[in-house]
């Protein structure tokens, strides 16, 4: 089993849970430290290649005489060898693409060969003259890229397409803006990095302490994952702002399976150009499985972008009333679990679990974790629950929310909606139920009130109602006589 998978599943049970005073507390395996720590490795690969920005010449490809263009690089090179970008000191840009061979790496170092860790060092690529072109990066198998800052994305800068990209290590590298021409989606954005797996098992990928910032037209990280095929990701230690695509967008097709772990990120202003690009999606279609883990997440959205659907962070099963049918889920699984992070200031709901599918599995975990401020015009909660989009869809919904601030909204603490109507199956436990929550949530200053819930059984004991007794509403905004709300006893000091 891969190192990411171990990880996976060993953060499933409880007993990755330690208890210190009172608050339970995720404990990342030994291994996945040691695993996935940062490596430099400009000295390693059979033989060595430079190219450089500000060669008079044509060059051999050795430090004393580079290559000039990238082009020259994939001729010569081959699997196993390093490819070295040097940096200049006149600002001038490699313009050019390459497609690398297994087991090589692309590396921006500095005279010295080493490698470019600082923002405002790293090597600087384009793809200008032949835009809209082609992808910058073309990936290979156990490929390393790192120490360079792509810049006006034409199409793809880092891609692994159609092919087997496990091993793949990016990291210490910069994205900024996106060509006026580019290569679109059907949504008019280009996406920094892409990784589109249709067969086979694509193990170990990560992208680590890389920033992405300032494109309209821009999204970060993408995984398309289809067929038959398995994907393990791991990401950490990025940073992203003003993007008008998504940070994390992970969508799984057919009966594929992925695996993604999202460590120590922070996110602004995600959702430029009035666009719903909630800043993490896992997306599902098919029958396919997501296992998503997000810890140390720090989201907000200073300047308020994007449309009324563009939430902090979403889950979506793909299903009715959209027109591709073919692709609706039906069976789908996802297992998303949302620890230690910060969501502030969402344009609209700040966590939305949103479920269109039929005969679904899904199983939420939201553990000390901060929403704060928002604007909630979809589910209506700073915390939503949107469980079916057709009446008696046959899915099964957990949802475990502990020591979780609900803070400041527009709208309600947490709503949860069946839109569909009919019958459906929900376990609900925000304290004191069956699903082993130690309540300790705060529900503080939400305009709407603190809870907005269908006739259905929930469990909130041992929880902060600002200082009284919660406010619960049915699905017509109406003060619920008998919510079935259990939420005796409440506590009496906020757990703050």
């Amino acid at each position: 089993m891969n190192s990411i998978a171990q990880a996976i599943k060993c953060i499933r049970s409880p007993c990755n849970f330690h208890s210190f005073g009172g608050f339970r507390t995720l404990i990342i395996p030994v291994f996945l430290v040691l695993t996935f720590s940062p490596m430099v490795s400009a000295q390693q690969g059979s033989e060595q290649f430079y190219v450089s920005a500000d060669t008079g010449n044509i060059g051999d490809g050795s430090q004393e005489s580079p290559f000039n263009s990238l082009s020259a690089a994939e001729s010569e090179s081959k699997a196993g060898d390093t490819i070295y970008l040097l940096s200049n000191s006149h600002g001038m840009l490699i313009d050019g693409n390459i497609t690398l061979k297994p087991r090589q790496k692309l590396l921006g170092v500095d005279a010295n060969g080493k490698l470019l860790e600082e923002v405002n060092q790293r090597v600087q690529l384009t793809n200008t003259s032949s835009l809209p072109g082609g992808v910058m990066v073309q990936l290979a198998d156990n490929n390393e890229v790192a120490g360079i800052h792509f810049m006006n994305m034409g199409n793809y800068a880092i891609a692994g397409e159609n092919t087997n990209y496990s091993g793949t290590y990016i990291h210490h590298t910069t994205f900024t803006g996106n060509a006026e021409e580019h290569i679109e989606d059907e949504r008019g954005l280009v996406y920094a990095i892409s990784f589109n797996g249709a067969t086979g098992e694509l193990t170990d990928i990560r992208v680590e302490d890389s920033r992405f910032y300032f494109g309209e037209d821009l999204g970060a990280i993408r995984v398309f994952q289809s067929g038959d095929s398995r994907g393990s990701y791991l990401f950490q230690r990025n940073d992203f702002s003003d993007l008008g695509g998504r940070a994390y967008f992970v969508r799984t097709q057919h009966n594929s399976r992925v695996e993604t772990i999202i460590l120590d990120s922070t996110a602004d202003n995600i959702g430029r150009g009035n666009r719903n690009s909630d800043s993490i999606i896992p997306y599902l279609m098919g029958q396919s499985e997501q296992i998503m883990l997000v810890r140390n997440y720090h989201f907000k959205n200073t300047n308020q972008e994007g449309s009324a659907s563009n939430t902090g962070i979403e889950a979506y099963l793909f299903g009715s009333p959209r027109p591709d049918e073919a692709n609706w889920c039906t069976a789908c699984k996802l297992t998303f679990k949302i620890f230690d992070s910060v969501i502030e200031n969402a344009v609209t709901d700040g966590i939305q679990f949103s479920n269109a599918g039929t005969n679904s599995e899904l199983a939420y975990e939201i553990r000390d974790t901060k929403i704060i401020g928002g604007n909630p015009r979809q589910g209506g909660g700073a915390i939503s629950l949107n469980l079916q989009s057709t009446a008696d869809s046959g899915s099964h919904t957990t949802l475990v929310v502990e020591n979780t601030e609900m803070i400041g909204t527009t709208g309600y603490g947490f709503a949860m909606n069946n839109r569909g109507g009919g019958e459906f199956v929900a376990v609900i436990d925000f304290g004191g139920g069956a699903l082993g929550s130690l309540g300790k949530n705060s529900f503080v200053a939400n305009e709407r009130g603190a809870m907005r819930v269908p006739p259905s059984r929930i469990t909130a004991s041992d929880n902060w109602w600002n200082g009284g007794l919660p406010r619960i509403f049915d699905a017509e905004d109406v003060v619920f006589p008998d919510s079935r709300v259990e939420f005796a006893p409440l506590l009496n000091e906020d757990p703050r």
